[in-house]
């Protein structure tokens, strides 16, 4: 059902009820497909007051934001993500009661392909995972509410891609998942720049990742800079869009001198690359 349509038959509802009115609600999810790795933004109106508003998908609560007179958030896919139909669950709690409103999204399976690579058997350690993963969930915990941009976001470095979001990942001969994220080819040395706006909310070496700085750019979305050769920022310091954040490099779990470009929409571990053109994702 459309989501102008939507509205007002929910209007309607409401006009025939001897009870408080119920807010109307005008409901826009784009893009309506997608290929595993993109991501979704989800806008919701209503026309009065309310209590409460949740959006749930795949069993995950979705973080809103208000923005432009709205409610707002993103919903990330992976290689995870199951392909077929991803429900988009809305509820809104108001004096007229709640109201449940489904969308669906399309997701494709995307062809990401494989890689093999060789390197020193002591990173592939599952402890070092555990390690990277709680200090990632540690700068994540409380990020910015509203976006802090308004158009694209920018490759941080000029240099070609030479492995790409979501290919399968074989290290010493053993799959161990997806690659989520873009390298860059790039020189030891090269400065790495800030994608979008944003606040700095890990600048550190970790054993996997190496040197890397992390941008929280609001509305659940962080970008990360991984494997640099030096960070030149530290937390909490505001960013603009271009300014340097550290130097190409070859630390942690890397086989010569690239940059790793990664992004987390709401925990979810998209390609960053769908971030840098006008559209639904960058749009104000």
């Amino acid at each position: 059902m459309r989501p102008r349509l939507l509205a007002v038959l929910v209007a309607l509802a409401a006009l025939g009820s001897s009870g408080p009115a119920e807010a109307a609600i005008g409901l826009d999810i784009a893009p309506r497909r997608v290929v595993q790795g993109q991501a979704v933004r989800v806008r919701l109106r209503t026309d009065g007051p309310v209590s409460r508003v949740r959006v749930v998908v795949g069993g995950r609560m979705i973080p809103l934001h208000r923005h432009g007179g709205a409610y707002q958030a993103f919903v990330g896919t992976s290689p995870a993500t199951r392909p077929g139909v991803l429900v988009v669950h809305v509820s809104v709690e108001s004096g007229g009661g709640q109201q449940t409103v489904r969308a669906q999204v399309r997701v494709r399976a995307g062809d990401f392909g494989v890689r093999r690579l060789r390197v020193a058997p002591e990173l592939l350690d599952p402890k070092l995972v555990e390690v990277e993963r709680r200090r990632v969930a540690a700068a994540t915990a409380r990020p910015w509410g509203t976006p802090l941009w308004a158009d694209p976001f920018r490759r941080p470095v000029d240099g070609p891609v030479t492995s790409g979001y979501g290919v399968r990942s074989v290290y010493n001969g053993v799959t161990r998942g997806y690659h989520l994220g873009v390298d860059f080819r790039a020189a030891t040395g090269t400065p790495v720049r800030a994608a979008q706006r944003g606040v700095v909310v890990l600048a550190e070496g970790l054993p996997l990742s190496g040197n890397i700085v992390m941008l929280d750019h609001g509305g659940g979305i962080f970008t990360t800079y991984q494997h640099l050769s030096r960070v030149a920022v530290r937390p909490g310091r505001r960013m603009v869009q271009g300014e340097v954040v550290g130097f190409v490099g070859s630390t942690g779990l890397s086989t010569g001198p690239h940059l790793h470009w990664g992004m987390r929409v709401n925990g979810v571990r998209v390609n960053p690359l769908g971030w840098t053109a006008a559209g639904p994702l960058t749009a104000p």
